[in-house]
């Protein structure tokens, strides 16, 4: 569990907040997520975490709808988030600094991987990570960027690493993939297709048991930039909409994994998107963080004065802006999760007594 000591020596009022809105996050995972086993299960997520570590920066910067820093307490609720599964894999890293913080607070028995920055402008400062708990998962001791046997190689290159849990081992593979065009997805459609093509090539290679997860910017499963991940025949069990405003299932989990080692876990719910809004800086709380934002010295003429967002219509009320806003604390992307059965013993001893 997140070590939770430095807040005894916050402001009286911020304490109280954040302890307040901890519990109640506390109180959703214990309601809407499975209880973390030590053997029998693994719950795996990935999550899109909006601009992690470029704090500094977009801080200092001018501009009409700036969103300023992360506030101290959003790295307690995102510790505490990540802390409801076992695995996670996380696009949109930037600077190491906020995930280490994080990492501190989830305590010594975390740990991560990550990938060094892109340094070109298509690469956007971005890191793909896993965050683990080794109670729980042992890193198998082998990484890699996918190099895909096209002529033109992903913007953001995916990463992989194996681990196992329990008696399941695996090889996990993150993408973050172009968003590009909205109108025209061909670009995005064509990295889906590599990597979907190379990985399942790769599987047929090795024999291993590959999870494909991240950030696809997939619009719907009928649409066309999923016909990858079904052309290439992976197991895609989730049908969620997993940004905030639920409307697109850009996250996705994918499997080429061997039929008697792919169970789904036993709880009810066993998979979901996480909606950590419904307790964390809700509608009602936007004066509230009005306020605080303001203190911090942040510039509050996009708070005060949202013109031309986002579409040069109308100009946004200040709940709306803050409803914006929040998602640069925590994310505009929900974890995507899933609960997987990892003992395999009794398979394990039917198939030797047959010999």
């Amino acid at each position: 569990m997140p070590f939770y000591n430095p807040l005894r020596d916050w402001d009286v009022e911020e304490r109280r907040r954040t302890i307040s809105n901890l519990k109640a996050l506390r109180e959703q995972k214990q309601a809407e997520l499975p209880t973390r086993t030590l053997k029998n299960t693994l719950l795996l997520a990935t999550w899109n975490i909006r601009d992690f570590g470029n704090e500094d920066k977009r801080a200092t910067e001018d501009g009409q709808n700036q969103p300023g820093p992360r506030l101290e307490e959003s790295y307690y609720y995102l510790a505490e988030i990540i802390a409801g599964f076992d695995i996670v894999a996380i696009q949109e890293v930037n600077s190491l600094s906020a995930l280490r913080r994080v990492m501190r607070i989830l305590g010594p028995s975390w740990d991560y991987l990550t990938t060094d920055i892109n340094p070109a402008k298509s690469g956007n400062d971005e890191r793909m990570t896993f965050v683990y708990d080794t109670r729980k998962v042992i890193f198998t001791n082998m990484v890699g960027q996918v190099v895909t046997e096209e002529d033109k190689q992903l913007v953001r290159t995916p990463y992989y690493a194996t681990f196992q849990s329990g008696w399941f081992k695996f090889t996990l593979c993150t993408v973050h993939i172009l968003y590009g065009d909205y109108e025209d997805t061909s670009e995005r459609i064509r990295e889906i297709d590599d990597i979907a093509g190379f990985l399942s090539r790769r599987v047929e290679r090795t024999g291993e048991n590959i999870i494909l997860l991240g950030d696809f910017n997939i619009l719907s499963r009928e649409d066309a930039t999923f016909e990858p991940l079904n052309n290439h025949g992976w197991t895609v069990p989730l049908d969620y909409k997993s940004n905030v405003k639920k409307n697109k299932a850009y996250d996705q989990i994918a499997f080429k994994v061997k039929p008697h080692e792919l169970k789904r876990g036993p709880s009810r719910p066993n998979a979901g998107a996480f909606d950590f809004f419904k307790t964390l800086l809700r509608n009602k709380d936007w004066q509230t963080y009005y306020d605080i934002a303001a203190a911090t010295g942040r510039p509050m003429n996009s708070w005060d004065n949202t013109l031309n967002w986002p579409d040069n219509s109308r100009t946004l009320t200040r709940d709306e802006y803050y409803r914006q806003w929040r998602t640069w604390q925590i994310s505009d992307h929900l974890p995507l999760w899933l609960e997987l059965e990892i003992d395999f013993t009794d398979n394990y001893l039917t198939r030797i007594s047959r010999g």
